[in-house]
């Protein structure tokens, strides 16, 4: 896959910095995709996953805890036309599950960006954590 256009990374890293932390956020993930029959880039970001090594929870996944400032996504965007909330995953294969959607339009360029509460299952975890030392990690 090339690389993202430079506004498109620009524009995920300021969503991105509406990621407020609850405990130490994971690395952030980011899958883009151009829908050129529409002429619009749908972009998805999430908090990795952290795994436990070591302890009763060897091998678990663990979420990043954080809240999104929805109010200032209006300060980044030049248009938006639609804002969502999605609670709860609407099918059992519903790899995005609980998100936020928002539509618009950055630096003219049709965007659709989903902000996950949970990072997808098809992706490695972004940091491990030593159980009995307290050490993170990070992966990626």
């Amino acid at each position: 896959m090339p690389a993202p256009p430079d506004w498109l990374k620009t524009m995920a890293d300021q969503v991105a910095s509406l990621m407020y932390d609850v405990d130490v956020l994971a690395p952030i993930g980011c899958h883009f995709f151009h829908h050129h029959s529409r002429d619009e880039w749908e972009v998805t970001l999430f908090a990795s996953n952290t795994e436990i090594v070591g302890g009763e929870w060897d091998g678990m996944l663990a979420p990043s805890k954080f809240c999104l400032d929805i109010l200032k996504l209006h300060e980044i965007f030049n248009e938006i036309t639609a804002l969502y909330w999605q609670a709860l995953p609407v099918s059992y294969d519903d790899q995005l599950g609980a998100h936020v959607s928002v539509e618009g339009v950055y630096e003219g360029h049709q965007v659709w960006v989903r902000v996950l509460s949970e990072s997808p299952e098809e992706f490695e975890p972004g940091r491990r954590i030593e159980a009995y030392e307290f050490d993170l990690k990070e992966i990626w």
